[in-house]
């Protein structure tokens, strides 16, 4: 096995290592690379023999290392897991499009295994299918007063501050300005804004039906969100901390969807965000993951930790849910917060 890249500088003939080098002597020990090879390093840094002999001896004899050695194993054995699942995962890369199923089989085959699902029959029953458009919520709900966010095009992590980006109107200006916009990053509606439990937008739950039995419709204003925007509008790579089912009113959202178990984005994580961004050029996440454009009128399950990057392909009205009659509070998934 391959030495990890030393950079540090020794001070040559010091009779101890350094505690860097040190570090990286253990690490290495720990990965299973060759001791002639970790011999070599140290000495190309002019490290002495008899030094380089010592600090071998001590590790190998540490009850440090022994106890870092169980815990290597066990995280190889988790690794072993999870590629077997990636493995299993790959052999039917494509994301189901069918009826809702009853809550048992959803429950059974979708909920309990963490696997996303794209239900085709619910929107189309709603009356906001065919009424919702931006012309249609500035007519009835203009008036209301709303929370935007905006000048979101000039930051390149949005999402991550969108504190700074909070910005209150009207329903009925916001929309002015959505259809004045063109294809653009800079103003949208977002979960954060909470906008779908305000009181003067409360009418808009009255055009939604949930499927019957998977949802605690009480508590639907408070766990519901809305996201309104013109084409262009990014939701950068991330991953939620409960169970959701996105529902696509007006226009086509892309998504680009990975497994919880990702190694690339697990490496990247930095809270439930990613440092990765799945549209760079020559990305890595190219090779992997899902693809897919969510139509309007249809309805996305996206299980609790998996990551997923959305780009609205049209003026796109959406929301979503997460009050499922399961419990669904999974905050302590965080693989991304610091150690």
């Amino acid at each position: 096995m391959s030495l990890r890249s030393v950079k540090m500088s020794a001070r040559r003939g010091r009779a101890t290592l350094a505690p860097a080098f040190r570090a990286w002597l253990v690490e290495n020990l720990l990965r299973g690379a060759d001791e002639a090879a970790i011999r070599a390093a140290l000495a190309e840094r002019g490290v002495p023999a008899a030094t380089i002999a010592g600090a071998l001896a001590r590790a190998r004899g540490s009850a440090e290392l022994a106890g870092a050695r169980a815990v290597a194993a066990g995280l190889r054995r988790e690794a072993l897991v999870n590629r077997l699942r990636r493995t299993l995962r790959a052999a039917a890369p494509q994301i189901e499009r069918r009826p809702a199923p009853s809550p048992s089989e959803f429950l059974r085959n979708y909920w309990a295994t963490g696997t996303p699902v794209i239900l085709n029959d619910v929107v189309p029953r709603w009356p906001a299918f065919s009424r919702w458009s931006p012309a249609d919520l500035r007519a009835r709900f203009g008036a209301a007063e709303i929370e935007m966010s905006i000048g979101r095009a000039g930051d390149d992590d949005p999402d991550v501050r969108f504190k700074q980006h909070v910005r209150r109107t009207t329903l009925g200006d916001y929309v002015d300005r959505v259809l004045a916009a063109g294809e653009t990053n800079d103003l949208y509606l977002i979960a954060n804004n909470r906008n779908l439990a305000r009181p003067g937008l409360a009418g808009l739950l009255a055009d939604i039906v949930l499927p019957a039995g998977y949802f605690d419709e009480a508590r639907s204003a408070s766990c519901g969100a809305l996201w309104f925007g013109p084409a262009g509008t990014v939701t950068s790579l991330h991953h939620d901390t409960s169970n959701i089912l996105f529902f696509q009113v007006v226009g086509r959202k892309r998504f680009r969807l990975y497994a919880p178990d990702e190694p690339q984005l697990l490496a990247a994580a930095r809270g439930v965000y990613s440092t990765l961004d799945p549209e760079a050029a020559g990305s890595a996440l190219a090779e992997c993951g899902l693809d897919l454009v969510l139509l309007p009128g249809e309805a996305l399950f996206l299980p609790v930790g998996w990551w997923h990057h959305v780009r609205a392909l049209d003026v796109s009205i959406s929301v979503a849910f997460n009050n499922f009659v399961w419990p669904n509070q999974f905050e302590w998934f965080k693989p991304g917060a610091p150690g």
